[in-house]
């Protein structure tokens, strides 16, 4: 019997639509946990959906868990990987047995507990992959206006402000001069609502970055060194630390600056496929992950800057022998 999957999605992105389809396709029973606007409502690929509440998401994706009964959970984006993660953490803080229920489905699901921090975490992770010998860009963890002084003084612009838990762009800020870094600084860390944030509320239904703000969450930002060059990614299926299949490509062209990719062309790079090894075993991942790369212009070194922990936008591809991913994965459940 083909396994049940539960997609797990805190936003209005369409790409959580096109990785159901496939599963669908392969024989799959696809359930969603999501926004009420969001189009796996009414993709005829997903069989039942449960109401995502931006306001008590944890015991919103818990109650569709219980009611999915899933073999796989699949999250969709980075917050909906962390929101796994932190239900994961009480779980196994009140005495929940690794091995049974809930904290059994994560771990199969999502891989090795014992590295959830370390992903969730831009700077941790990259400090990580650079203890495993892959190139990464120089960065630090900038909790406060004085310590990014103190990185430019000593690294210089530009550089990447990024923040924690965030997706397509959104908490990055590219910056050239001090004054730009102290203003992106600012704007990163500040407790108020911009006009996207009603945007998304009144338009897409997208109630997540306000409920972020009436918790009055600081995200922790963190600045790297910019890397000029080509953007590439490599997207995968993996299962308890082994790469089952890949997608590589270089993009073309983004939808905003840093933004996600809107025209990719498929490639073959060494490099990336090996740094992608390296890590998935490392952290002992299973279930899908995007990397983020930058091939250097000067030297051609690919230099990978973040881990997207989800399904990314490549994933739905079946593109034959080890590039089918849904494929791969859902053999391996």
């Amino acid at each position: 019997m083909k396994p049940t999957i539960l997609l797990a999605s805190t936003n209005s992105w369409l790409s959580p639509v096109r990785i159901a389809g496939t599963f669908a396709d392969l024989g799959c029973r696809v359930q969603a946990v999501c926004p009420p606007r969001n189009a796996l409502t009414v993709s005829s690929a997903v069989r039942r959906t449960y109401l995502y509440r931006s306001f008590r998401p944890l015991s919103s994706i818990d109650a569709a868990i219980e009611a999915a009964d899933p073999d796989l959970v699949v999250p969709c984006d980075d917050l909906a990987t962390a929101h796994l993660h932190a239900i994961y953490e009480r779980e196994s803080r009140y005495g929940s047995s690794p091995g049974s229920g809930t904290a059994a489905l994560l771990v199969r699901s999502l891989g090795s507990p014992a590295n959830y921090s370390i992903i969730d975490s831009r700077q941790e992770f990259l400090a990580l992959a650079r203890e495993e010998g892959v190139s990464v860009p120089n960065s630090a963890l900038t909790p406060e206006l004085s310590a990014l002084d103190g990185w430019i003084l000593k690294n210089g612009v530009p550089a990447v402000l990024k923040t924690d838990c965030t997706s397509g762009g959104e908490g990055v800020r590219i910056v050239v001069t001090r004054q730009q870094a102290h203003r992106a600084f600012r704007e990163l860390v500040s407790r108020r609502p911009t006009a996207q944030t009603f945007k998304r509320m009144l338009m897409d239904g997208d109630t997540t970055s306000v409920a972020r703000l009436l918790r009055s969450e600081r995200p922790l930002v963190s600045v790297q060194q910019f890397v000029a060059g080509q953007d590439a990614n490599l997207a995968l299926a993996c299962w308890q630390g082994e790469v089952l299949a890949q997608i590589t490509a270089i993009v073309l062209k983004t939808r905003s600056p840093k933004g996600p990719a809107a025209v990719i062309r498929l490639i073959e790079n060494s490099q990336m496929s090996a740094a992608a090894k390296t890590i998935v075993r490392r952290l002992g991942l299973s279930g899908f992950a995007g990397f983020d790369f930058v091939i250097e212009e000067r030297t051609g070194k690919a230099f990978l800057i973040e881990i997207n922990p989800r399904a990314t936008q490549t994933c739905h591809l079946q593109l034959g022998m080890r590039r089918n991913l849904t494929a791969a994965l859902c053999a391996s459940v």
